[in-house]
């Protein structure tokens, strides 16, 4: 069984390697888990003018974040709940993180990159890249479980344009991508999705490919080497 994961900040980050989760789950056999590190509590409904409070906004957060799961094909999401907008490292919710890297195994973890504009992206890779290191070593094997090395990690493209190193076609995707992102009433406004598709078409042009028209771009991070060439599980 080949699995990812995707370590996000918010309900909607996934928008981001949407189109590469897709091709990989529809072409390549991947189950695909993800793990959602805050409440999204801030992320205000861009429809209305009136601030909402917090308790009502996480609440719409989550449910568009369950049916954008199921329609992105996420076979199960780990929600740890940390406030919105201030997401901070601790050694406690990175063993959570270790837990679920080590229970789920998987070939591929998705993280934001570490040049980014939102402060709880930034965080997010912190904590994840930490857990993806602290699982492959023998730390707290008994209550964390069997130390698992990952092979990939992969840094998703953001609001900031990234130092591409890896460019992902999602032509036949990108169609999809925008539903998904649609999904997310409250957060997808016509300006965000614009940019998505500008964005997808940017680096489907650095593709190089005739039939090549959408992509998505990502960049390795520096810490832990990828891991290439091992057999199959």
């Amino acid at each position: 069984m080949k699995n990812l994961l995707i370590i996000s900040a918010h309900a909607d980050d996934h928008i981001a390697c949407a189109g590469t989760i897709f091709k990989l789950t529809n072409e390549s056999g991947f189950y695909a888990y993800e793990i959602i590190l805050t409440n999204s509590e801030l992320g205000q409904n861009f429809k209305v003018d009136s601030e909402i409070d917090k308790k009502t906004v996480a609440k719409t957060r989550a449910e568009e974040l369950s049916r954008a799961s199921k329609f992105l094909g996420i076979k199960a999401s780990f929600c740890m709940n940390q406030p919105d907008l201030a997401l901070t490292y601790s050694q406690e919710l990175v063993f959570e993180v270790v837990k679920i890297i080590r229970e789920t195994k998987p070939k591929i973890v998705f993280l934001h990159n570490n040049y980014d504009s939102h402060p709880d992206h930034t965080a997010a890779f912190r904590i994840g890249l930490t857990a993806v290191k602290i699982a492959a070593m023998g730390v707290k094997k008994e209550s964390l479980g069997i130390p698992f090395r990952v092979p990939t990690v992969l840094c998703a493209e953001g609001m900031l344009p990234i130092k591409t190193q890896i460019l992902v076609d999602i032509t036949k995707y990108l169609n999809k991508k925008t539903k998904l992102f649609k999904i997310y009433v409250s957060q997808a406004n016509s300006k965000a999705v614009a940019f998505e598709k500008s964005l997808a078409t940017v680096r489907g042009y650095h593709l190089r490919k005739e039939n090549g028209k959408f992509a998505e771009s990502f960049s390795l991070q520096e810490e832990f080497p990828i891991l290439l060439f091992e057999k199959n599980e």
